[in-house]
C-alpha cells in the first residue's frame, strides 16, 4: 500500500498541489488525469524525491516518510521500492537496451554481473524485446526504446511502479503496443500508478481514477464512476474535451 497525505508543493509562487490526499492498495492500478498543468505529473515524482515535496507524509507499506524532514536513508528506501517509468524513456544513449536494464540491478542493488543479465534478458524478452537486447537506443523505435524502460522498472521489482505519461513522446502506430504490455502488467497485480491522458485505456486497466485540477483531487472513483457517473461539473468539461479530440 502506498499513501499520500497532505502533499503539498511549490515552485515559487505557483502551488502545484495543494493537501493532496491519494491511497493505493497492494495490487491495485490507480490512473491519474487531468489538463497539463494540473500537477499530475508533479505528484508522481514527489514519490520518490524526483521533485521533493514541501511537506506531506509518504507511506509505503511499513515505510513513513515525513517530505519536509526526509533523511538522505529515507529517499534512498523509497527509491529502491519504486521505479519511475519516464515519458522520454531516459535511457542511457551508449548502452544497449540489456546494458540499460541490468544497470540499476548492478548499481543500485549490488547484483552480479551475471545475475543481472539474467534477470534484465527475462524482462526484454517479457516486453518484446528478445531480439533487440543488443541495439543501442538509436536503433530502436520510440515504442520500443518505452519498453525497455518499461523492463528497467520491472527489472528492479520495485513494489511500486510510476509511469509518467508513458505514450506522449509515441506516435500513434506505436501507442497500443505499449499499453498493452502496461495492460500484461497490471493483470499480474503489479501495484502501479499512472499519469495518462489515454481515457479509454486508464478506463480499461484502472481500479480507480483521480481527476485532478490546479492542484487538487477533485474526483477520485472507480472508472464507472469517474467516467459514467460523473458528480463534478470540472471532471464533465474534461471528460468532453478529451472524448472530442
Amino acid at each position: 500500500m502506498i499513501k499520500l497525505e497532505r502533499m503539498d508543493k511549490s515552485f515559487g509562487k505557483n502551488h502545484v498541489l495543494c493537501g493532496v490526499d491519494l491511497t493505493v492498495e497492494t495490487g491495485q492500478v490507480v490512473s491519474i488525469i487531468g489538463s497539463s498543468g494540473s500537477g499530475k505529473s508533479t505528484c508522481l515524482r514527489t514519490i520518490n524525491f524526483l521533485e521533493p515535496a514541501d511537506s506531506g507524509i509518504i507511506t509505503l507499506d511499513e515505510i513513513r516518510v515525513d517530505t519536509s524532514h526526509a533523511t538522505k536513508a529515507d529517499i534512498l528506501t523509497l527509491r529502491r521500492n519504486t521505479a519511475m517509468v519516464f515519458q522520454s524513456y531516459n535511457l542511457f544513449r551508449h548502452r544497449t537496451a540489456l546494458e540499460n536494464v541490468m544497470e540499476g540491478l548492478v548499481i543500485v542493488q549490488g547484483k552480479s554481473e551475471a545475475e543481472a543479465k539474467e534477470i534484465a534478458e527475462e524482462e526484454l524478452r517479457r516486453v518484446g524485446l528478445a531480439d533487440r537486447m543488443k541495439y543501442y537506443p538509436h536503433q530502436l523505435s520510440g515504442g520500443q526504446q518505452q519498453r525497455v524502460g518499461i523492463a528497467r522498472a520491472l527489472a528492479l521489482n520495485p513494489k511500486v511502479i510510476l509511469l509518467d505519461e508513458p505514450t506522449s513522446a509515441l506516435d500513434p502506430e506505436m501507442i497500443g503496443g505499449v499499453l498493452d504490455v502496461i495492460r500484461s502488467i497490471a493483470d499480474e497485480g503489479r501495484t502501479m500508478i499512472i499519469v495518462t491522458h489515454e481515457m479509454n485505456f486508464a478506463r480499461d486497466v484502472s481500479d480507480h481514477i483521480a481527476f485532478f485540477s490546479a492542484g487538487r483531487i477533485v474526483e477520485h472513483g472507480t472508472p464507472e464512476e469517474v467516467f459514467d457517473h460523473t458528480r463534478e461539473e470540472e471532471t464533465k468539461q474534461f471528460l468532453r474535451h478529451m472524448s472530442a479530440k
